[in-house]
């Protein structure tokens, strides 16, 4: 009987580090074996600032997703990766064969992305720039558009449209880093925004055209789904931490204090509130024990909140779809915020739910959470674009090294192939900025 697969994956975030490993059963569910979490304290907007401060985290975390086990039978993790540095537009790479047909293969479409990547790597400063991911969106075959798949198929111009997510070489590499230097092999990155989409959407969703938005505690990522792919990715810099901050400075209480009055009494349409309800603060060194209306100590989060949709409206208007039949999934610990859902729908005048990753049976209720959509999300994307890698389509890939490392296909197979390169890569760029 064959050995079933094992996947693991870390998230190191603003606020927290989780690890979640899972085995791939023969039906193609994933059965959790173990989950770990610890503080983050070295994280800033997504991005490490504190190196032995992350170590510490990786190492408790590791140390307490192996305790479920009681052995160590991950051989490699996937890492997801954050931060405002991260960019996302979209591309296009075209094959040519003249007059005479030929069939699509497989090959074909690793040209056309091994095509890519080299325009990329012109485009861009290869030692400053990292390539995570291209995923192809459709196909163009002779000028016939929205191909999925066109292996098979007859043409003499194939054109390819991708979806690119770069991000800076420094602090993925210092991601990077730091995992290896708890003995973690990493097997490859994933970047949040694209994660968290894959813990929480249905396959419904991805084809009417969607809007992920992840709020978690230092940044808010933001995902555009077209007809299944993904077409545009963002990573703003601001968080719930912000609200837990706005709340201590307007209070004039310590910053844990204002976390836990947050969570126990905040809310993001205070004029929703009854007027009648107040909240006892407690003593502090500065203030003795009062008590306060809860719609004024909801004033601050509202007008933090109103901050945030804001900028998630910008990105949905860089992305161009502002139109979005699917509607809104917010997740991240920061879509728990009551009110911000009913903002969302009332700002954006569109439908928005509140979603937890979407799993098989067996997962434990405390992680069916929304701020553990990116940890388990990231585990379904490992496992289905590792297995369209084996089968040679490559949809999606996941890469740890900068594009002209050696491990990538080469560019001078596109023209030991009956199609050629017909013209450099024509870059369409919904946004140009994370």
């Amino acid at each position: 009987m064959a050995r079933e697969p094992i996947y693991a994956v870390i998230d190191i975030g603003t606020s927290k580090i989780v690890s979640v490993v899972a085995r791939l059963g023969p039906e193609g569910e994933l059965k959790p074996l173990g989950m770990g979490m610890a503080p983050s304290l070295g994280v800033q907007h997504g991005v490490i600032d504190d190196f032995s401060e992350v170590q510490v985290g990786i190492r408790e975390c590791l140390d307490e997703c192996l305790r479920y086990m009681g052995r160590n039978p991950v051989g490699g993790m996937y890492a997801v990766v954050n931060g405002e540095h991260l960019t996302g537009f979209n591309t296009s790479e075209g094959l040519s064969n003249g007059e005479e047909p030929v069939t699509v293969t497989d090959q074909h479409l690793r040209s056309l992305i091994s095509g890519a990547a080299g325009t990329l790597r012109e485009q861009a400063d290869s030692k400053s720039q990292q390539t995570l991911h291209i995923i192809p969106m459709r196909y163009r075959l002779d000028g016939i558009e929205g191909v999925r798949n066109p292996t098979g198929l007859h043409t003499n111009e194939l054109r390819l449209e991708a979806h690119v997510v770069r991000g800076t070489s420094v602090p993925l590499g210092n991601t990077v880093r730091a995992l290896q230097s708890c003995k973690v092999q990493v097997e490859g990155l994933i970047v949040h925004p694209l994660a968290s989409a894959g813990g929480v959407l249905t396959a419904d969703e991805r084809e009417m055209g969607v809007a992920v938005v992840d709020i978690g505690a230092g940044t808010i990522k933001v995902a555009v789904y077209r007809d299944g792919t993904p077409y545009y990715s963002s990573v703003i810099a601001m968080g719930s931490n912000q609200l837990t901050r706005d709340l201590a400075v307007s209070l004039r209480v310590p910053y844990q204090v204002a976390e836990e009055l947050k969570i126990e009494h905040g809310h993001a349409l205070p004029d929703d509130l009854p007027p009648t309800d107040e909240v006892a603060l407690p003593a502090t060194q500065m203030h003795q024990k009062r008590v306060m209306q809860r719609r004024e100590l909801c004033e601050p989060l509202y007008l933090r909140c109103l901050q945030m949709l804001k900028l998630v409206h910008a990105e949905l208007c860089k992305a161009e779809l502002t139109d979005l039949p699917g509607g809104i999934v917010l997740t991240g610990g920061g879509a728990r915020m009551r009110g911000f859902a009913e903002m969302t729908s009332r700002g954006l005048r569109t439908q928005v739910r509140v979603a937890a990753p979407i799993w098989y049976a067996g997962l434990p209720e405390s992680l069916r959470q929304p701020e553990y959509a990116a940890a388990l999300g990231s585990l379904q994307w490992a496992v289905k674009h590792r297995n369209l890698t084996e089968r040679g389509t490559d949809r999606g890939r996941v890469r740890t090294r900068n594009d002209g490392e050696k491990g990538g296909w080469s560019p001078g197979s596109l023209f030991r192939r009956p199609f050629a390169r017909a013209a450099a890569g024509e870059s369409r760029n919904p946004k140009s900025e994370g």
